[in-house]
């Protein structure tokens, strides 16, 4: 077994890595994501790693079957037709050969690779090594898994993650032709990956919660629902504050649902402004903030935001994300967003306008992010859910095995 460890800017880098490195039969042992460089494991710029091995037998058949590579002419004939065209030409001096057993590649790389797997001998990664060798090789090409990898691909879950959960199915000797069977470990395993937060209440304390993100995600929307339900049905002291003064008549629908809830509003217009509108409210049980979206590309933009959130000093922030929002620009707004903004809750809008869940189940499992809350549709204050892991498993369950 040939193991190495690959690390790049995103996971679906390193797999192209470790792709081209070992190959597709290359075996994923182990991912992590982590930040490298910034002070204290802050601000450091976000990386994927992937620790993957390959069976070097295997390699050695593969190229068998491509056949020998094509023959070269010795360099010493190519010399030898040019002194034929010119006689005159000087002959290099000969040099001592060198005795072939001092040179062995083969044997010192094999020497090589016995060293680190030794090393590896009491990692976690050498735990996982020694349970994936008991996979069944030809259960993980059945017809029967090949369906449920083609579904999984479908929903845009991740290669490695695939992978993980075929295999883990096999060991467990789960039976790919019975619905129920799959449907329950899938269930189960998403248990174990999704992360949900604690509800975000009011405390005997002033609470803020900011909401950052990007333009259209719905960030006004969702804070207008947690509005009313804590004002309406928590009957809380709520204020709700708006830094929107981009986006056209932003600040009116912010004030046209305090209107309707009586709930006061007040527009920012600066990051000095915030702090002396938060002294007014500083009776309220709750004040939510509401920022305007802002692009991951744009770094002016992403240090106006720091700037204000840390002015609110804010309690919780939430991330707000939508779920039509693809995968790999969702792994950018996380970075981004995250490297300017101490980010601890994620919130999903928009799942009623999307059947992919792939990237969902993907980014609970690359990052420690808890899930705060979901929405499923427009309506105040109606289409906003707490998660629970039953429900919500059941439901991401569902979009990848349909």
């Amino acid at each position: 077994m040939r193991i190495k460890r690959y690390e790049a800017p995103t996971i679906q880098e390193a797999l192209m890595k470790v792709k081209k490195d070992l190959g597709p039969e290359a075996v994923i042992l182990y991912t992590k994501t982590f930040r490298k460089g910034g002070m204290l494991g802050m601000f450091g710029k976000l990386m994927a790693e992937i620790t993957a091995g390959v069976d070097l037998n295997l390699m050695d058949d593969m190229a068998k079957r491509r056949g020998p590579a094509p023959a070269v002419p010795p360099i010493l004939d190519r010399g030898e037709a040019l002194l034929k065209k010119n006689p005159a030409a000087p002959q290099p001096a000969a040099g001592p050969l060198t005795p072939m057993g001092s040179l062995d590649p083969a044997r010192a790389k094999v020497k090589a690779l016995q060293r680190e797997l030794n090393e590896m001998k009491t990692s976690s990664v050498a735990n996982v090594l020694r349970d994936l060798n008991q996979v069944d090789t030809a259960a993980l090409l059945s017809e029967g898994f090949s369906k449920i990898r083609k579904k999984l691909v479908r929903q845009e879950v991740e290669d490695f993650l695939i992978q993980k959960m075929i295999k883990g199915m096999i060991s467990e000797k789960i039976d790919p032709e019975k619905n129920e069977e799959v449907f329950q470990w899938i269930d189960r395993y998403v248990r174990g990956v999704v992360k949900i937060a604690p509800a975000a209440s009011p405390t005997n304390f002033q609470k803020v919660i900011a909401f950052v993100g990007p333009t259209g995600v719905g960030k006004t929307t969702t804070l207008a629902k947690l509005a009313a339900r804590f004002s309406l049905i928590e009957r809380k002291k709520v204020a709700m504050i708006t830094a929107d003064t981009y986006r056209i008549a932003a600040t009116e629908q912010l004030k046209t649902y305090g209107k309707i809830m009586g709930i006061p509003v007040d527009v920012a217009d600066s990051s000095e402004e915030i702090v002396n509108i938060l002294a007014k409210y500083k009776n309220m049980d709750l004040v939510l903030v509401d920022t305007a979206g802002r692009s991951p590309s744009s770094d002016e933009q992403l240090e106006e935001l720091k700037e204000f959130i840390a002015r609110s000093q804010a309690d919780e922030i939430h991330l707000v994300l939508s779920a039509t929002t693809k995968y790999f620009d969702m792994l950018r707004i996380i970075e981004r967003f995250g490297v300017a903004v101490p980010i601890n809750r994620m919130i999903f809008t928009k799942l009623d306008e999307t059947r992919f869940y792939g990237a969902f189940l993907n980014l609970m499992n690359n990052f420690q992010i808890p899930l705060s809350f979901y929405a499923t549709g427009q309506n105040v204050p109606d289409d906003l859910e707490v998660p629970e892991t039953n429900s919500l498993s059941e439901r991401i369950t569902k979009a990848l095995l349909a």
